[in-house]
């Protein structure tokens, strides 16, 4: 296909037609991801005044949807871009038909945008060929026998990690009550209530910046709660041992894949693992709710890799055309990562 013969629309997500609603569905079914799907785009664009799709057609059909957003109006009017739901998502791109390719700068013109900044574009999934250029790890954990299945491998294949696991599970229902989860609660406002404000006090005990501490963030998470559709469903899930509140995870379904993205726990049984033994949860009952993958979305670490069967690549940057409104979004982004960087510099000196 060449950029000469595609044309694109932007309009609002909730214009879009129920014959393009049901293409996306389709485009998107091959591998589902909650935050490409276009419930979430209309979650979004519930919360987010500037929220954009880019209708791309070829040769009178549709081949493709590009959702993304401005930040403020002034953006807008320069044809500033940046990922659907901003630094809240877990995953951006295109959705599009199979075996479609574009350049970035055409996705651009086609967008109206001249410049866009992004992170977590999945190099192998849906993306058209797009790409980017700081890379980031993602993990995967894959159970399509089931949860016990999984637990059973692990205990050939790290046993170590296994019976730490469960002795520190034995000994939190010893001494503070016998276990009880629950995959998906019943007051799921109220839950994600104490998710939100448990994790914006793990946010100031690590010193880790408060992704939640915007109205916007917390509407998005809450019209997400509610958000009842095959390839986007909130899930909330927890862990008591007895009356004690363990752990709890916000997430979002698609299908059989769980996008593991707000977990929080009871910092007063840390000595646990709680974190551990809530994931350990999740997977054990994954059969009986259709479950056989959870995402860990972008980012490497220890935690991560204890329960990963699989890893992919996320990739960032900057799409841009030439032009003086491009100079200066890359300039300022500079200037921002410069003082960012300095930020948790004297952050780290001063610790």
């Amino acid at each position: 296909m060449t950029s000469d013969v595609i044309t694109g629309q932007v309009v609002s997500p909730n214009v879009l037609s129920a014959n393009d609603q049901k293409t996306w569905r389709e485009f998107l079914e091959p591998k589902p991801l909650a935050f490409l799907s276009y419930s979430y785009a209309c979650a979004i664009a519930s919360c987010v005044p500037l929220v954009r799709v880019c209708r791309i057609m070829h040769g009178g059909r549709v081949v493709a949807f590009f959702p993304f957003q401005y930040r403020s109006r002034v953006h807008a009017a320069f044809g500033i871009g940046e990922c659907l739901g901003g630094k809240v998502s877990d995953y951006f791109g295109l959705i599009a038909t199979a075996g479609f390719r574009i350049e970035e700068v055409d996705l651009l013109r086609l967008s109206g945008l001249k410049s866009l900044f992004f992170t977590q574009l999945d190099e192998i999934g849906q993306n058209g060929g797009l790409i980017g250029e700081r890379r980031e790890v993602g993990h995967l954990i894959d159970f399509p026998e089931g949860g016990q299945s999984f637990w059973e491998e692990k205990k050939r294949s790290d046993r170590k990690f296994v019976s730490d696991t469960e002795r520190r599970e034995r000994k939190l229902s010893r001494e503070i009550g016998p276990l009880s989860f629950e995959y998906c609660v019943d007051d799921k406002e109220l839950a994600l209530g104490k998710v939100i404000v448990e994790k914006r006090a793990q946010y100031h005990r690590t010193g880790v910046k408060d992704a939640l501490s915007g109205k916007r963030a917390r509407a998005i998470l809450h019209t997400l709660c509610r958000t009842r559709d095959p390839q986007c469903s909130g899930i909330i899930s927890t862990l008591y041992a007895g009356r004690t509140w363990v752990a709890s995870h916000f997430g979002l379904r698609s299908g059989s894949t769980l996008h593991y993205w707000f977990p929080v726990y009871n910092p007063a049984l840390k000595a646990f693992a709680p974190g551990r033994i809530l994931l350990k949860q999740l997977i054990l009952n994954s059969r009986t709710h259709g479950l056989v993958r959870i995402d860990r979305g972008a980012g490497d670490s220890v935690a991560k890799r204890d329960f990963s069967t699989s890893h992919h690549f996320f990739c960032g940057g900057l799409w841009q055309r030439p032009g003086a409104v491009s100079a200066a979004h890359r300039a300022a982004i500079a200037i921002d990562w410069r003082m960012t960087s300095c930020i948790h510099q004297r952050k780290a000196d001063f610790w």
